[in-house]
């Protein structure tokens, strides 16, 4: 459980109602097995209530006795017990994953016991490189509940880039630039298999909200170079190409403003040693044929992870 509490086995709970849905693998071959499906719907819908409470109790319960898990490490977690504490500890360590899954196909091998296989992913991911988790997990009717017994997750990795913008893993997080009068408020976050970093943006002036937009940063194979696109609420587009030089990244940006004017500037972002700060600054700006000053430098400040209001007592 290195990735989450499973890159199967969360997953394979968490969106049972993908499972279970017309396109899936799974065909029902009796009336029986209709029922069994709606089951193991309800089953799953329970689990899902479960983790979202980050009850660990609860998720145990719904394991057999005997029931085990393997990881995608090879991390083996057998008996009930053992998967209390791992759910315990994911719950006491982390939260805010939500998760994705494909099933490829749910087979009963006996009308007590149902095989099902897929895909899984979280989002936002961990730390590293994308995975996608494949899963077998296996639950079985005991005294009228279907109960898991085994699953077992493998880890695949997917094509990414997430390599060229590891520099700029420092950006993840939320940010804050503010004076008396206003303030600039800049969220980044990973995008899926982690190709793009994703920046919100919001400046407000005197209290009231100016301008917003939206920033996709990724990687340019032909240019072999970071490169950024930027849109925002008045109807500019941007485009800036990233460079490193020591501690300090350089974007070269060319604009073009809502009515067709073009503008072109270096921005400046100068990392602190803690990655909790920056400095910004802006130089060489022109609008249309106009030179326009530079803006100095300003602190910008990382601001902390929001409460978790789970962990709140």
């Amino acid at each position: 459980m290195k990735l989450s509490v499973s890159l199967a086995l969360i997953l394979f709970f968490s969106v049972a109602a993908n499972i279970f849905s017309d396109d899936s693998a799974s065909q029902p071959a009796s009336g029986e097995s209709v029922s069994d499906l709606a089951e193991l719907k309800a089953a799953n819908k329970e689990f899902v209530k479960a983790f979202n409470h980050r009850d660990a109790n609860a998720i145990a319960d719904m394991w057999a006795e005997d029931g085990d898990y393997i990881d995608e490490t090879g991390t083996r977690y057998a008996g009930r017990e053992a998967i209390h504490s791992e759910f315990e500890r994911y719950f006491n360590t982390s939260y805010g994953r939500k998760i994705n899954l494909h099933a490829s196909s749910i087979r009963f091998l006996r009308p007590d016991i149902v095989l099902i296989d897929g895909t899984s992913e979280v989002d936002p991911a961990p730390a590293g490189k994308p995975v996608i988790g494949r899963f077998s997990a296996i639950r079985v009717k005991q005294d009228g509940k279907w109960l898991l017994t085994s699953v077992r997750e493998s880890a695949v990795e997917v094509p990414s880039n997430y390599e060229h913008l590891t520099p700029l893993e420092w950006m993840i997080g939320e940010w804050v630039d503010e004076d008396e009068s206003s303030s600039i408020h800049t969220s980044a976050v990973w995008s899926k298999n982690k190709n793009f970093i994703i920046r919100q943006f919001k400046v407000h002036l005197n209290g009231r909200n100016v301008l917003s937009g939206t920033q996709r940063i990724g990687w340019d194979p032909i240019r072999k170079q970071i490169k950024s696109w930027t849109f925002d609420s008045d109807g500019g587009v941007a485009e800036g190409h990233w460079s490193h030089h020591g501690d300090q990244w350089f974007v070269q940006k060319v604009s073009v403003l809502q009515d067709g004017t073009r503008a072109s500037a270096t921005n400046i972002y100068t990392i602190n040693d803690d990655n909790d700060s920056f400095l910004w600054e802006s130089k060489n700006r022109i609008v249309g044929n106009e030179q326009e000053p530079d803006i100095e430098q300003v602190k910008v400040i990382r601001l902390p992870p929001a409460i978790d209001p789970n962990q709140v007592n």
